[in-house]
């Protein structure tokens, strides 16, 4: 028997179509800002894997992202080789570097976890800062020079989105596995999940590398496009972005840090072609949503749908349902003849 698709499915659908035919539509800096908003939905989906599926918060997650950047370039800077081969070694290398500071990190717990991610993402940031002869300093990498076949903008775009999808398809898949149902689990609970013989600090330590490479994923996916790399992408300011994305979207939802790159991404857009103070309306717009949808976007969503369609589909009263109930004298009697029969 078919399965009818549910409504999150044909939401992805739309998204998707919508994606592929908007260069068509859309002028050049629209698709500038499109190929932007693909990579901070894969950006802010990896962060997510931490927060809104682990329960930990890093702030080390830029890091990760500039370490994916400088891949790109420095391959192509210093060996001459494509940035597409540099694309591909992107998550590789931030695996690593993941992996290893994870190991330092998870030596701690909540707010000393966060310090401590904190200060690793600072040394990694001051390394590209102050190692000139290798990442040119605060000067960063500019001008990567891209193969022939994606010199233009709408062959990139279809890149990036292809790129895109390919991520989030992955983490989708690790998300919905008994993998990341037990990374649940250490969300609600991290100690009573350890009690049930779950090795939490290897779970943890597995979510923090994941998360990391699909950082560098993303970062690789930003040097391409943008073709520059700079250290201020591995600043700990940087890592607010899939905070404020996330929490817009939902925590709760995987589609959450996908719609709320996209609402991020268009106020962005236009706030800052219009008024001088856009981080101050973005925070007003951030504080309006954890006041009225604590939720995100996505719960907001799914919350009025409830509402609407609340009242349909309901079964019909039974015959048992609408019989009138028993009084005192009823329930009296039924209890006598239980306890008689006893």
């Amino acid at each position: 028997m078919m399965r009818r698709p549910t409504l999150p499915s044909l939401a992805w659908a739309v998204a998707a179509l919508a994606a592929l035919l908007a260069p068509l539509v859309a002028n050049e800096r629209q698709v500038f800002l499109l190929m932007s908003i693909l990579v901070l939905a894969v950006f802010s989906t990896s962060f997510n894997v931490l927060l809104g599926y682990t329960g930990l918060v890093s702030f080390a997650h830029a890091a990760y992202y500039g370490v994916g950047a400088y891949t790109v370039a420095l391959v192509a800077l210093h060996l001459g080789w494509s940035p597409l081969l540099g694309f591909v070694l992107a998550p590789v290398t931030t695996a690593l570097v993941a992996y290893a500071s994870g190991l330092i990190a998870l030596r701690a717990t909540r707010l000393y976890f966060a310090l401590l991610t904190l200060a690793l993402g600072q040394l990694l940031f001051l390394i590209a800062f102050q190692w000139r002869s290798m990442t040119r300093g605060d000067d960063g990498i500019h001008g990567i020079v891209l193969p022939p076949a994606l010199a233009s903008t709408t062959p990139r775009y279809y890149f990036i989105l292809g790129a895109a999808a390919l991520a989030l398809t992955v983490l989708a898949v690790v998300m919905r596995s008994p993998f990341g149902q037990t990374l649940r689990a250490i969300r609600e609970n991290r100690e009573r999940t350890g009690f049930l013989g779950v090795k939490v600090k290897r779970y943890e330590l597995a979510s923090f590398t994941i998360g990391g490479t699909f950082a560098g994923y993303a970062g690789g996916m930003y040097a391409i496009y943008n073709r520059q790399a700079f250290p201020e992408l591995m600043h700990w300011t940087t890592s607010a972005e899939p905070i404020f994305v996330t929490l817009i979207g939902g925590l709760s939802s995987f589609a959450g840090p996908t719609v709320g790159a996209v609402v991020f991404g268009l106020l962005r857009d236009v706030i800052t072609r219009n008024l001088e103070y856009w981080q101050a309306v973005l925070g007003v717009v951030l504080l309006l949503i954890i006041l009225f949808l604590p939720g995100g976007l996505v719960e907001g969503v799914k919350r009025i749908g409830q509402l609407v369609l609340g009242g349909r589909g309901t079964p019909p009263p039974t015959a048992a349902s609408t019989s009138s109930p028993s009084g005192p004298a009823d329930r009296d009697a039924e209890t006598t003849g239980t306890t008689g029969g006893a």
